[in-house]
Order: structure tokens, then sequence, then C-alpha cells
């Protein structure tokens, strides 16, 4: 029956190989990126793949490979605007490199997220890319050395053998510190998330040096390093802003904002009138609340793309030796912090 409709025949390698006048070897190593072709032999090879609309069928490419093509990614919260931010870089450049996403949340629990390293390993995913719950368990750090495909740390450390991306959260935090200390501010809480994974102890690193830096000795109370959650955020930061002699200004994860401006709203404090804020994150909530909220923005989207890049040259043998790549931070003042001086 007619149905008015032309069925295109989709092109083959041995389309291209006829195309570009080679073997379908020759066709074969080029679309592998393998090293040993001539530049203008290769060059008229893609230019025939292209001519022709040619698609590699990943399905086949994986069965003769023995790879999946396909890339197990763990977040602790998918909620966390920060960590889908670096999903969706990371989505974007496995997209580009020919490469597909597993994506787990492992909702900061420990057992769970073991079930979910198991899980890829049972699927042969060709590598993995990790926002772990914590990095300083000894359990933990166990199963992913002997996981058997690569791995790439997103904001964790385990030791030299697994290549990581940070955002700069010592430079950041320090910035945020400094810039409130230069504003007159001296008690200034930090509500973060806890010193079990980097991110935590590198903010608070961060914070630290700040005040040595400005001969001010570190308030224990003033800090809430505990949770992760809004709830948590919210609690930590009523008993923190209810205490005699609270503190002026405060910082929090961009994760945790939206707690902390719940406790302000239940305590009828006034920002920045009655309390200095900065965000460690840019969030879209930091942006649109009044008064705007000052931040430290780091690109998360170009940690998940610096991370899917990383384990794809794993795969492709061309990084021997594991590396630390910092995506540094950007200042963006609004006005929710005041001026005592």
């Amino acid at each position: 029956m007619d149905t008015g409709r032309t069925l295109l025949k989709r092109a083959t390698i041995s389309d291209v190989a006829r195309k570009a006048d080679v073997s379908i070897g020759t066709v074969s190593r080029v679309l592998n990126e393998a090293r040993n072709v001539r530049p203008a032999l290769r060059q008229r090879v893609l230019a025939a793949a292209a001519e022709l609309s040619y698609r590699p069928d990943g399905l086949a490419q994986g069965m003769r490979s023995k790879k999946t093509l396909v890339i197990g990614v763990v977040v602790p919260n998918f909620q966390n605007p920060l960590s889908s931010e670096a999903v969706v870089g990371i989505e974007e450049e496995l997209t580009r490199l020919g490469y597909t996403q597993f994506l787990a949340n492992s909702r900061y629990d420990r057992a769970r997220e073991e079930n979910i390293l198991k899980e890829f390993a049972r699927r042969r995913v060709d590598g993995i890319i990790a926002i772990l719950s914590r990095d300083d368990d000894p359990e933990t750090t166990a199963q992913v050395r002997g996981l058997p495909m690569p791995l790439v740390l997103l904001e964790r450390e385990i030791g030299t053998t697994f290549d990581a991306v940070w955002t700069d959260q010592i430079a950041g935090t320090y910035r945020a510190t400094r810039y409130l200390l230069s504003l007159g501010h001296r008690d200034i809480a930090l509500v973060t998330v806890p010193a079990n994974n980097m991110s935590g102890r590198h903010r608070r690193q961060g914070y630290e040096m700040a005040l040595a830096d400005a001969g001010i000795s570190v308030r224990e109370e003033l800090i809430g390093m505990q949770g992760y959650t809004r709830g948590y955020a919210l609690d930590t930061a009523y008993s923190i802003l209810s205490m005699r002699g609270r503190p002026t200004a405060l910082i929090v994860s961009g994760g945790m904002l939206a707690g902390v401006l719940e406790a302000t709203r239940q305590l009828n404090l006034a920002i920045p009138d009655q309390l200095s804020l900065i965000s460690l994150g840019d969030t879209e909530l930091a942006g649109l609340m009044r008064p705007g909220i000052t931040a430290i923005r780091y690109d998360w989207a170009e940690t998940g793309r610096v991370a899917a890049r990383l384990v794809v040259d794993r795969l492709k043998g061309v990084r021997s030796e594991a590396g630390r790549f910092i995506v540094p931070y950007e200042f963006i003042r609004r006005e929710s912090c005041l001026d005592l001086v």
C-alpha cells in the first residue's frame, strides 16, 4: 500500500567506505579515533560520513567492543539545585561524546549508595562519576577502590588514586567571610554540610582562615555542620539566631538557603538590616529573593562537563595519572549584606 511516504535507508559503514573509497577497516579506525590514520584520509572519511548522515550503531559497537557506552552517575540529592546543575553538565558532555548515563540518587544513605555502586558494576557501566555521601568512610573507600571501572569524584577526595573535580570552596568561603569582615561584621555564623565530606571541610577551612587573618577567634556555637536538609538548616539557623549575642551575619550552603530564610521569617529578622546573608552557591532562589542574596557562584555545570571528559579520557587511555581539577568561583554582590562601618 502506498502511504505517500518515502522510507529512507539508513547509511551503513559500507556506504561510507564506498563513498570515501577506502576499506571498511579504515572507516572503523577513523570513527573509533585510532591514531594510526593519516590526517587527509581521516578527513575524507569524516566528510563521507557527514554527507551520508551516517551514525554508528551504538548497540552494535558496544557488543563488538564489550563496552556499554554508559556511565553511571550517583548524586546524594536530586533536589539540591547545585547537584542538579552538575548532572546537566555531565549529561550534555556525555551525549556529545557518544555516551549515555545511568543516574541514581543515594539520598545520603550509605547502604543505598553501596547498592547503587554494586548495581553499576553488575550492569558493567564503562565508568562512574560520583558525588559520594561521604568520603571519610573506610567502607566507602574500600568499595570504590575495588571497582573494576574508572571513577571520577565530584566535590570529594579519597587519597590520590582517583580523578577529582572540585569547586574552589576554600577560596570562595574565604572571600565570603572576608567580605563580611570588611563591612564591620565580627560575629559571623556558618551553616553548611558536615565535615565527613570535602565540601564541608573546605568551607570550614576557608571560614577559619579568614577569621584568623582578621585576628578573630572561632566561636563554635556559631557553626552548624551536622546535616544536609532544609529542615536541618531551619532548626540550626533558628537556634543560632535566637541566642543571646546572636551573629550579625551568616554564611550558608546554597542548597540549605531556603531553611535559613524560613528561620529569619519565623524570627522576624529583616535582611540585611538585622542579618547579613551570603549563599555558598548561587541558586535561583538567591537571585529571585528581595533583597537579592549575595552569593559565591560556582559553575557546577562545568564541573559536570569536566568530569564527563575525564572519565571518557580514561576509557580511551588518554590519561594515566590521577588529576585534580579546580573550577574557580565568582563573587555575586547583591543587597543582602549591611555595611556596619
